[in-house]
């Protein structure tokens, strides 16, 4: 069975000021989700499952099913949870784990996340899917530092830990920019701190096996008992693979890309990333229209 592609597109674009998951970016009026569904299917990916707000569905429907015939199935994701009868309500959704948490139902075999506002690269999507279709281990693709920085302002990345091409830890970083030719973070204190220039992060781009599904179903209830007695946690899924790492249910392979990627962050950010969008179709890597590749 071909592992399927579940993409997270719920966010509010809260820095962006807008949904910047359905912003057009491309030369022809592609949005960011465009090309990564386009690269997952030709890789060789198969069902999509898109974890969105209830009010996307009619215009991605129209975008992908309609125009496109693709297998795609939504999930919504709420600011409710139902758990042991109990409905538990938050002013927003709860964080990533959550969101696949509410996919549990539409996923059945290994598959690829990611985000859908964050532009890959074709080579990305192959990886993951080699790993996939061939092992039963979890995969994380990381990018160099260097190539996730934005020129309008700082941003969080998860610096990534690895031993023996296995992902160890992953640690937030907030803040992030260049100063001075090198790159920097502020702790939780507001003190400055370095960061190698060879590091890696995780752009949330990770391949599961259907085992952290149940691993969450169960785990969520930890999540809403402490989310009890303080609101403002989320439950986000670097949190849920650094737990099962640490109790030796998981081991997850690293797979180093060397991808540019590209996102909007910040609404200033969309003018360079149409730049480098327009530079890849006149590379030939993508055509004039992204589905015909």
């Amino acid at each position: 069975m071909k592992p399927t592609l579940v993409v997270l597109a719920a966010g509010l674009g809260t820095r962006y000021g807008g949904l910047k998951q359905l912003d057009t970016i491309g030369a022809n009026g592609e949005i960011i989700m465009d090309y990564s569904i386009s690269d997952a299917i030709l890789a060789g990916f198969g069902k999509i499952v898109l974890i969105v707000q209830e009010d996307m569905i009619p215009v991605l429907t129209e975008r992908y099913i309609r125009n496109q015939n693709l297998e795609v199935e939504f999930v919504v994701q709420t600011k409710e949870l139902m758990l042991e009868g109990l409905t538990y309500k938050n002013a927003r959704p709860w964080g990533t784990a959550h969101a696949v948490w509410c996919a549990k139902d539409k996923v059945k075999n290994n598959f690829l996340l990611i985000n859908a506002d964050d532009f890959y690269g074709r080579s990305s999507f192959q990886l993951a899917y080699d790993h996939l279709s061939t092992s039963n281990n979890p995969c994380a693709i990381v990018y160099p530092i260097l190539k996730t920085l934005s020129d309008n302002g700082t941003v969080n990345r998860a610096e990534i830990q690895m031993e023996n091409g296995y992902l160890v830890d992953s640690i937030e970083r907030e803040k992030i920019r260049i100063e001075n030719g090198v790159v920097v973070y502020q702790d939780a204190n507001s003190v400055i701190q370095e960061i190698s220039k060879e590091a890696f992060v995780s752009m949330n781009m990770f391949g599961f096996t259907t085992q952290i599904l149940d691993f969450i179903d169960t785990d969520i209830h930890k999540f809403i008992a402490n989310w009890l007695d303080d609101n403002s946690i989320e439950y986000q899924l670097p949190n849920v693979v650094g737990d099962m790492i640490k109790n030796n249910i998981i081991t997850v392979a690293v797979l180093k890309t060397n991808e540019e990627w590209i996102g909007i962050t910040y609404k200033t950010d969309k003018d360079l990333a149409e730049v480098k969008l327009q530079k890849l179709h006149d590379q030939g890597i993508y055509k004039n229209e992204v589905w015909k590749n």
